[in-house]
């Protein structure tokens, strides 16, 4: 008897015997003799060649291959025909296709292989075939019903390939002796330990260890134990959909991996694909090259579930013996891009970059070019080809970081259901009274700031003179006698003293250090900068900048008048002092970031109106360089807050200089009166010419400043070296100006020209009735410094009665002691802005354009001397060049100025000079406030960003995945999670089980803030499941703590609290979402422009599937050097 008659006894045995307890060891018998001679015929087929026939021999090729197998005239042909380039036979008769006919369909970047099988003769070869497919295509005609699905999976199961199913997960391994050792995970109820017996003697096993990880049947244990099954996915396709009722249609689409069709009128077809997309399980990857952009175009095409060792495999055999870690950026990883080994598993859209042993040169760089990595966002702007091809753009090299420790501010309007609660009972007159109430505090900001401008600016000048007064003294005492060290020592141990104390109120308060506006920036831009608004930063801050100005430093008191107006700003509209823990119970209901940001603007503006004897200019700053929010009331509110603040110090700076009501005096700032000063058409290209010297010259002072800084944080970071280092530059800069004065103790001037500028003059060894130039503007304040470059007379000659007496005077200063003052004080500003004192650099700026500007009109009034030029004027566009080419500010600048020099005809130069210096700073690096901000690892958003410019989704930039809390939420679980975690933000979600992941699920209903759970479980406001009748806490419980929020460790739960609930409904904000489609450009700009601090992604059904910070979207940061652009991507690190 053959092996095809035994297998026909078998199948009839098993056909007549019950299905019963006491036949299923017999009917397990059965079954493991009928799976025996099977594989035994084809194995018998395989040996005698018989599998082998022409057209059969097809390669596999592509990311997949599926095999497309059904009767006879059911459309095999025509699908394929339809769905591939390869042209089918088709006919109306039966038997059209003899051969196997290959075709590829291109779908979503991937190419699969589809294999048209006969629809009958040759069944070994079509089975041969089907078993290397990774997926089957059942193709059946819906007018003959099920009868021919199951026909197939009869005739596919009987050759060994399951479908639909997964493998067993059972252990199975013959071994040479010790018998037939059985153990499981779960209780066995479908196979027993005497059937695996049964089976393996039928087999002749006798030894071997069997481990069930769940509950299979004998057929599953019988499939392990041959071997040589193939599991795979099945699609079962149902042509001619056209024939039959709707009924039907749709009883067909509802059955299980089905899709309904028809070829003829292709119809669902695209739907298909889909499917077939699904079941395959394909997901593509992307590399990049480190320092390139990511190559989307060439993705690969690969098995969900992947790990990098497979890619690793695919791009090269040898890779793996290379392979040092790889970067990835997508949803696989909590930060991108986050360093991963081979064991990683890539998620769909993943972007990889593979990194070998020598760490300057990735794996995937076949050219050999060295680059460091950056990231994902280097193809954020390679979407649009004539981007691509058209600009001049390069990656960044090296790794960044972006500080961890800065948190957002919450710029959102609150729309909780206790605020709603609360606006409803206070009605509309409320809202009136808060508009009265904003321009009360606005103008106690104004009377403060501008009090604050008169203190600091009569500090500095009374201390300023009694040095000055004390060391002329000396000096004047020494010259007869040849003693010059003594006035040397006095004037090297004052400045050092002053200096010194400046240090120590950094050292109290740092952030005070500096001038504050890159930190008043980043309080605007909506980043809680820690202490920058205290009470201390503002003590530290007046009396530091008065001290380091007193001290002789190159810094200017302008800067730090601009952050004690916002520290002035923050503290007033709150009604209280968290630091002298003092709170009057006022202005209660402007303790929100919203509001405190607008008061904070007008603060700021304030003191440029203060510091320049600008309101219009303070507003325009507030606007162009501060506020990332503005409307047409907060731009009044801001202008009456400047204007209040100019007019505090006119008026009381009047009282104090003897002519009370003298409204006219300028600020701290004194350019002097800019009268008659014409210039003409011929004289725009030295303009222009001046504002390119300037931008040129500020990105030189930026870029040493930063190569300065960067030494300073590395190697200068202790306290006392800090000290010694505010010590060293206050002594060099005496010994500077005292090398200064003694080189040019020969250049003298008649002392009646400089008596008109009211300005001390200092005679050294000049003869009587003359001045030392250069000893002069050592002695003087910056101001008066400036104020003298901007109005010293032009060149004269001067004739005596003799011929021989005659002389020639060229002016108040040589060219030469310009240039070596110029150097000089480029040098020491470059070297004092960033040390441990309060410093600004506006002053110091203006005195060095003022210098190399006076210069330049010399030089062209020696060229020119029958043309009347006045040096003064382009002194002043020299000082606004150098000022516009380090701070790169352009309309508060120049209306600043314009309103500082009282002369609008000058308007258009200073335009002119701003806007050139700007752009040709611009093309070299950064303004200077950009940098020291980067610099701090700011998390700062600009206004607009190219970074953001691609069509890309938010899947690309969100945090995944999210903790999330029910409405009605456990008082332990919120616990547990503010102990252990620390995010700020919470979405709150209806819930429902999601039995795919095990994890929270539900749709989104808002979002509820850390020190919001933290106020609700100090105030105890828990309820039970029981409760229907509870009490609310109000707007007022979450305003008191305001700024300084409690942490969790100040709270204490008992064990029966912490059973207790939560109910979270009346307190979480309705905050914006954006779907995980959404592209970048939406969500920059709802995130920058709504002031955002968190933005929630959804998907389809509006449950939540990741979130969007600050964080995530400040790491990808644009720079420009040398007409290039740079993008870089930061890593976050605490």
């Amino acid at each position: 008897m053959g092996i095809l008659e035994r297998i026909a006894d078998i199948e009839k045995e098993i056909a007549r015997t019950q299905k019963n307890k006491a036949t299923e060891y017999h009917l397990g018998l059965l079954k493991a003799k009928l799976a025996k001679f099977r594989q035994a015929l084809m194995e018998g087929d395989a040996k005698s060649g018989a599998g082998k026939g022409e057209g059969f021999d097809v390669v596999k090729s592509g990311d997949a291959r599926i095999a497309l197998i059904g009767f006879p005239s059911v459309g095999k042909s025509t699908l394929l025909s339809t769905i591939t380039r390869t042209e089918s036979t088709a006919a109306s008769y039966e038997f059209t296709t003899l051969t196997c006919i290959p075709g590829v369909i291109e779908y979503n970047g991937a190419e699969i292989q589809l294999l048209d099988l006969p629809g009958k003769g040759r069944g070994r070869q079509v089975i041969a075939v089907a078993r290397t497919a990774d997926m089957v295509l059942m193709m059946l005609d819906a007018t003959k019903g099920d009868k021919q699905r199951e026909i197939l999976e009869e005739e596919l199961e009987t050759v060994g390939i399951r479908l639909n199913r997964r493998k067993p997960d059972i252990y199975f391994k013959p071994k040479k002796t010790g018998g037939i050792n059985i153990t499981s995970t779960v209780p066995m109820t479908k196979c027993s330990e005497k059937m695996i017996h049964m089976i393996l003697h039928e087999y002749k096993m006798f030894n071997a260890q069997v481990l069930f990880r769940d509950d299979y049947t004998s057929d599953e244990f019988i499939d392990v134990v041959v071997g040589k099954r193939v599991y795979m996915p099945c699609l079962y396709v149902y042509n001619k959909i056209d024939q039959v009722s709707i009924e039907e249609v749709d009883r067909l689409a509802h059955l299980p991996n089905s899709v309904v069709i028809s070829c003829n009128m292709k119809l669902n077809i695209d739907y298909m694909l889909e499917s077939i997309w699904k079941l395959l399980n394909l997901i593509s990857v992307y590399t990049k090259k480190r320092g390139e952009k990511p190559d989307f175009e060439g993705g690969l095409i690969i098995r969900s579930g992947s790990n990098v060792e497979y890619i690793c495999r695919l791009v090269h055999r040898t890779m793996i013996d290379q392979f040092k870690y790889a970067l990835v950026w997508g949803t696989s990883v909590k930060f991108s891009p986050q360093r991963v080994g081979l064991s990683h598993v890539l998620q769909n859209d993943d972007v990889i970059c593979l990194m070998n042993d020598d760490e300057h040169r990735p794996l995937l760089d076949e050219s050999g070019r060295h680059h460091t990595y950056t990231s994902l966002n280097a193809y954020i702007t390679t979407n649009d080809r004539q981007t691509r091809t058209g600009s001049n753009t390069t990656f960044a090299t090296g790794e960044k970081l972006l500080s961890g420790r800065y948190e957002s501010l919450d710029y959102e309007c609150d729309e909780s259901e206790i605020s709603h609660m609360e606006e409803k009972r206070l009605g509309h007159q409320h809202r009136r009274r808060l508009v009265v109430l904003k321009w009360f505090i606005m103008l106690l900001i104004g009377v403060c700031t501008g009090l604050i401008a008169v203190f600091v600016d009569f500090a500095v000048k009374n201390l300023t003179k009694f040095k000055f007064s004390y060391v002329q003294n000396k000096l004047d005492l020494c010259l007869s006698e040849h003693c010059l060290i003594k006035p040397y020592l006095t004037w090297l141990g004052i400045n050092m003293a002053f200096v010194f104390i400046s240090s120590l109120l950094i050292l109290w308060e740092p952030a005070a250090r500096g001038s504050g506006i890159p930190q008043v920036k980043c309080y605007l831009n909506g980043i809680a900068v820690p202490h920058v608004l205290r009470l201390k930063a503002l003590i530290a801050k007046v009396l530091g900048v008065i001290f380091a100005v007193a001290g002789g430093l190159a810094v200017g008191k302008e800067g730090p008048m601009i952050h004690a107006g916002a520290i002035v700003a923050g503290g007033i509209s709150q009604g209280k002092s968290s630091s002298l823990k003092i709170d009057l119970h006022i202005f209660k209901y402007f303790r929100t970031d919203k509001h405190k940001r607008d008061f904070v603007s007008a603060g700021a503006a304030a003191g440029v109106a203060a510091a320049f004897g600008a309101p219009v200019g303070g507003v325009l700053f507030a606007l162009e360089e501060g506020a990332s929010f503005f409307n047409q009331q907060l731009t009044w509110f801001i202008f009456f807050a400047s204007m209040i603040s100019t007019f505090t110090l006119n008026v009381v700076t009047s009282a104090i200089e003897g002519h009370f009501g003298d409204l006219s005096s300028p600020g701290l700032i004194n350019f002097g009166l800019f009268k008659d000063i014409p210039y003409t058409w011929f004289e725009l290209p030295l303009f222009i010419l001046m504002g390119f010297i300037g931008g040129v010259l500020g990105a030189l002072f930026n870029q040493l400043n930063l190569r300065l800084t960067k030494f300073r944080h590395h190697y200068i970071n202790k306290s006392w070296l800090l000290i010694i280092e505010v010590l060293l530059v206050a002594a060099m800069t005496v010994v500077v100006a005292f090398l200064l004065i003694f080189t040019t103790m020969n250049e003298c001037r008649p002392i009646k020209t400089q008596l008109e500028l009211n300005s001390p003059t200092i005679q050294l060894f000049c003869p009587d009735g003359q001045y030392n130039v250069m000893a002069t503007i050592v002695f003087s304040t910056p101001e008066q410094a400036v104020r003298n470059l901007f109005h010293s007379e032009i060149g004269k000659t001067y004739f005596t009665r003799t011929k021989e007496d005659m002389f020639i005077y060229l002016g108040t200063y040589q060219a030469w002691s310009l240039v070596a003052f110029c150097i000089v004080y480029f040098c020491l500003t470059c070297w004092t802005y960033g040390i441990i004192v309060s410093s600004g650099l506006f002053i110091p700026s203006l005195l060095i354009g003022a210098s190399w500007g006076r210069l330049l009109g010399i030089g062209v009034h020696t060229l020119f001397p029958s043309i009347l030029f006045n040096p003064g004027k382009y002194a002043l566009f020299g000082a606004a060049s150098q000022l516009g080419g380090i701070m790169r500010m352009t309309i508060s600048l120049a209306v600043i100025l314009i309103e500082a020099t009282g002369d609008i005809v000058l308007g258009l130069p200073i335009m002119v000079v701003l806007t050139v210096a700007k752009l040709t700073g611009d093309y070299f690096n950064e303004g200077f406030f950009d940098i020291h901000i980067a610099l701090q690892s700011v998390p700062f958003l600009p206004w607009e960003s190219e970074v953001f410019s691609s069509p890309l989704s938010a899947l690309s930039v969100m945090s995944a995945p999210v903790i999330k809390f029910k409405t009605v939420e456990k008082v332990d679980e919120i616990y547990r999670v503010l102990c252990t975690e620390s995010h700020h933000g919470f979405p709150v979600v209806d819930h429902h089980s999601d039995e795919s992941n095990n994890e929270r699920a539900g749709t989104f209903q808002g979002i509820i803030l850390r020190h919001q759970l933290i106020t609700i479980l100090r105030k105890r406001n828990f309820i039970s499941l029981n409760d229907c009748l509870r009490d609310y806490l109000t707007m007022d419980d979450f305003r008191e703590s305001y700024p300084r929020h409690p942490s969790i460790e100040s709270v204490q739960l008992t064990n029966e609290e912490r059973e207790l609930y939560c109910d979270l409904r009346p307190y979480m904000y309705l905050a914006y979402t954006v779907s995980h489609h959404s592209t970048l450009p939406r969500i920059f700009s709802m995130f920058r422009s709504l002031g955002l601090r968190h933005l929630i992604v959804v998907n389809d059904r509006n449950e939540v599937v990741g979130m969007i910070t600050r964080k995530d979207l400040a790491r990808f940061r644009l720079t420009h050097s040398k007409g290039h652009t740079a993008i870089e991507e930061l890593a976050v690190s605490n």
